[in-house]
C-alpha cells in the first residue's frame, strides 16, 4: 500500500482508505485474488485421482500428536475459513 499511496498522491495524513486508493489505481483485492487461486487449486486438486500425490497429501489426516500450544494451521484450513467472501 506504501508504494500505491505514493502513486496515488496520497500520505497517510490524508486519511484516505485503502479501498479507494485501490480503486484509483485499478489494483484489485490481493486477499480476493489469492482466495480465488486457492479455489481453483482446491478443484484443480479434487478432479484428480485419489491415488495422485497431491490428492493423497491433500486428504490425509497427520498421524501423532501435537505439540502444546496454538495447531499449526493447514493450508485447507486456510482456504475453508476464507471461502466466504462478503461483497
Amino acid at each position: 500500500m506504501n508504494i500505491l499511496r505514493t502513486i496515488a498522491g496520497k500520505t497517510r495524513r490524508d486519511r484516505v482508505r485503502n479501498k479507494h486508493i485501490r480503486e484509483e489505481c485499478g489494483i484489485g483485492d490481493v486477499f480476493r485474488f489469492v482466495r480465488g487461486r486457492r479455489r481453483k487449486w482446491n478443484e484443480h486438486v479434487q478432479r484428480a485421482d485419489e491415488t495422485r500425490l497431491i490428492r493423497i497429501a491433500r486428504d490425509q489426516r497427520p498421524v501423532g500428536r501435537r505439540d502444546p500450544g496454538r495447531p499449526i494451521k493447514r493450508w485447507k484450513d486456510s482456504w475453508v475459513s476464507t471461502s466466504i467472501e462478503t461483497p
